[in-house]
């Protein structure tokens, strides 16, 4: 048989064999049963459609392509311009300490080693602060239900060993619906301080860290949009009784939105806004954190900061117009770290990666 022949009946043999291999492999694969814990192959073949198997192809492509990703160098490693790694931080005497800022977690999957929230808690570990600040919304939403605990459970295995250090205030999803035994869930599930006003144990409280004062308010009992006023007399008395250099609020709904969130906040109640903006300068107060909107901002309003950090595991919401706030960052996985130096504060922005994204001191 001439050679052009044979090579000809070859290319014809592989052009028929490579389809009827993948029909064989991915058309009809053998279905394996297990029986006394030994793999055992069916003799019934299980059919999967060609949409099925390139499912199958495009998630292990971008199964890899993540891999090659996370193995690929950044360039920008040692340009500290463009990022900086966390430095590890240990407690420190004096008036010196550190504490993390998180935010709007509710988007977050238990067990997604590459989710926004674990990363968040990888980086943050590295940091060692005293304490964790969790600015509301921690889970997707709360309705009184049994699954409502295990979501808090799952949140709280998610922070590991930072969970013991790590202080949050509810908001609006913590609280969707059967607001009462929402409550009761949170109470049954943390142990925060129980020293704020009556019927609001766990909810609204304070405590002290070296030369600072905390104190976290419920921005959504009874009702969204407000501190209400049982909360602001028990604020005032608290603030008025406080003797620390530096005083941080921690509430979810801001009193002054920059961008999607305008309507739906304190500013929804102008007066019960500005009397609580009233005790906070009166008071001298350091620094605001709020979640709520998807973004992390920056504003000045009067004498006091506000600091949103509002996209650690959600989803993104618009960024400010021009001029609103000082500074605005949009993008997931993002978290705070506070460094207290006295009475100078130092408030950084990092993301996902731990790479430094924005970074602001100032003194009161």
């Amino acid at each position: 048989m001439p050679a052009k022949k044979i090579a000809i009946g070859v290319v014809l043999i592989i052009i028929f064999a490579i389809p009827a291999g993948l029909v064989y492999f991915f058309v009809i694969p053998q279905k394996t049963t297990t029986i006394a814990g030994q793999p055992v192959q069916s003799a019934t073949p299980e059919l999967k459609s060609f949409r099925g198997v390139l499912a199958d192809i495009l998630k292990d492509a971008e199964e890899k392509a993540e891999e090659i990703g996370e193995a690929v160098t950044n360039p920008f490693a040692n340009d500290k311009s463009k990022t900086a790694e966390p430095v590890p931080q240990t407690s420190s005497g004096g008036n010196n300490f550190t504490f993390a800022i998180i935010g709007d977690t509710q988007y977050f999957t238990a067990g997604n080693a590459r989710g926004n929230f674990q990363k968040a808690v990888a980086n943050i570990s590295k940091f060692n602060p005293d304490l964790v600040v969790q600015t509301g919304d921690l889970i997707r939403g709360c309705e009184g239900k049994n699954e409502d605990a295990r979501d808090y459970a799952n949140w709280k295995n998610t922070l590991g060993a930072l969970v013991s250090k790590t202080y949050a205030v509810q908001g609006n999803h913590d609280r969707v619906d059967n607001e009462d035994k929402c409550d009761q869930i949170w109470q049954n599930t943390f142990n925060f301080p129980s020293n704020g006003p009556s019927g609001f144990s766990e909810l609204t409280y304070s405590l002290d860290v070296k030369n600072s004062h905390f104190v976290f308010l419920d921005s959504n009992k009874p009702d969204a949009h407000e501190i209400n006023s049982t909360q602001r007399d028990w604020l005032e008395q608290d603030l008025a009784a406080n003797k620390k250099e530096n005083t941080f609020i921690v509430f979810h709904e801001p009193a002054y939105p920059v961008s999607d969130k305008a309507t739906e906040s304190l500013d929804v109640h102008p007066s019960e806004r500005n009397g609580l903006w009233r005790i906070l300068e009166k008071y001298n107060v350091t620094a605001v954190f709020n979640g709520h909107e998807h973004i992390v901002s920056h504003r000045k309003i009067g004498t006091v900061h506000q600091f949103v950090f509002g996209s650690t595991d959600s989803f993104n919401h618009g960024l400010p117009s021009a001029g609103v706030a000082e500074y605005s960052n949009q993008g997931q996985g993002r978290f705070g770290i506070a460094r207290v130096n006295g009475k100078e504060i130092t408030v950084e922005t990092h993301g996902p990666d731990g790479s430094l994204l924005n970074t602001f001191t100032f003194s009161k």
